[in-house]
């Protein structure tokens, strides 16, 4: 594993607290690491000086040969880093780099996102179809429950079937459960390019690529597209905070 030393100032005491944090994570040779990814401890450090718990959030290269999955985290958590951000510099250095065929390659900014395309993998499932069925069930919950506002959704596992979890305006987040025969027709409906990004292709798979690929499928045929949005799953909302 490869590491990188940083400097950061404690907001506590102000004391400067020198971290050591990996810029290479292969979980084939460290598997306590995915632990600490997904826990979210690989991010949490505390000052020796006064105690405080800090936040550190770095670049990271997540690899799983297992999975055939590799994630590159580049954290944006200001608009000035959304400024600089090269995502066709990035894309670019790492199919220059990275030339194992058949992975998923995946860029991501958040720390919840590269804990959700971990997650998704661990299942053996396509984040290409996840993506797309957060519209699905986004239009579900909407429509059932016009009043509560809907910040971000992610994938999870919860009672040993897959769910999305919604974070709500008020406070609260709750969980819908994805209907098998939704994620499948899904899968179906979009076969082309859901398979096309488990090609060693570098790709952003999230809300703004599932929003291209609905319109585009749309204008190409608007029927097909119906089948899918207008499906009637088995609809679970679990207030997950009660």
């Amino acid at each position: 594993m490869e590491n990188k030393k940083y400097t950061v100032k404690c907001p506590g005491c102000g004391a400067d607290v020198e971290v050591t944090r990996p810029v290479i994570i292969n979980v084939q040779n460290d598997p306590e690491y995915k632990i600490k990814v997904l826990t979210g401890s690989l991010f949490n450090e505390k000052c020796p000086n006064c105690g405080q718990g800090l936040q550190i959030v770095s670049r990271i290269a997540y690899h799983d040969m297992d999975k055939h999955l590799l994630v590159y985290f580049r954290p944006i958590t200001s608009q000035e880093e959304l400024k600089t951000f090269d995502y066709e510099g990035i894309r670019s250095a790492i199919e220059d780099n990275f030339t194992t065929p058949n992975y998923a390659i995946r860029v991501v900014t958040t720390v919840n996102e590269l804990m959700e395309k971990i997650k998704i993998a661990e299942f053996g499932l396509n984040d290409g179809v996840i993506e797309i069925a957060k519209f699905v069930y986004f239009d579900i919950f909407t429509k059932q429950f016009p009043d509560i506002g809907v910040m971000n959704i992610y994938y999870e596992r919860r009672d040993d079937k897959d769910a999305l979890i919604f974070f709500c305006n008020d406070g609260h987040t709750r969980s819908i459960f994805i209907a098998p025969d939704v994620y499948n027709a899904i899968k179906k409906r979009f076969d082309v390019v859901v398979n096309a990004i488990y090609t060693s292709r570098v790709c952003m798979v999230g809300r703004d690529w599932a929003l291209r690929m609905i319109r585009a499928y749309s204008k190409r045929d608007s029927e097909n597209q119906a089948s899918v949005t207008d499906a009637k799953p088995e609809f679970k909302l679990v207030d997950s905070d009660n």
